[in-house]
């Protein structure tokens, strides 16, 4: 794909760190331009893809820590998922709306409430 090539030509540049499935970048920016690289139509379900992959690795205090993150990503990708991935994924937007709202975030908990 233009994308995996790509990845290798940046990686050839010193522009990121490759190993087994984990891209690095050496500058936001940097990645910023790699994102630019998948087509818009593609995006969200690319940001659902990177929510599910650390929904499935992250230790349970990792994901608590990156909570906001990781549900904001999987948020993305909502429209193509599974009733039972859907009923996940209302799960973890009432935790990060009650976690919001525990932080007097009251915008941000409208959100996933």
């Amino acid at each position: 794909s233009s994308y995996a090539s790509s990845i290798e030509e940046f990686e050839g540049e010193g522009l990121c760190e490759v190993d087994d499935e984990e891209c690095r970048f050496m500058h936001d920016q940097i990645q910023s331009a790699a994102f630019e690289l998948i087509s818009p139509e593609q995006r969200d379900s690319f940001r659902g893809r990177i929510g599910s992959i650390l929904l499935q690795t992250l230790s349970p205090e990792e994901l608590e820590a990156s909570l906001f993150e990781v549900v904001g990503l999987l948020n993305c990708a909502a429209t193509n998922i599974t009733d039972e991935e859907c009923d996940e994924l209302a799960e973890l937007n009432l935790k990060a709306g009650v976690k919001a709202s525990e932080n007097a975030a009251f915008d941000t908990a409208k959100v996933y409430f």
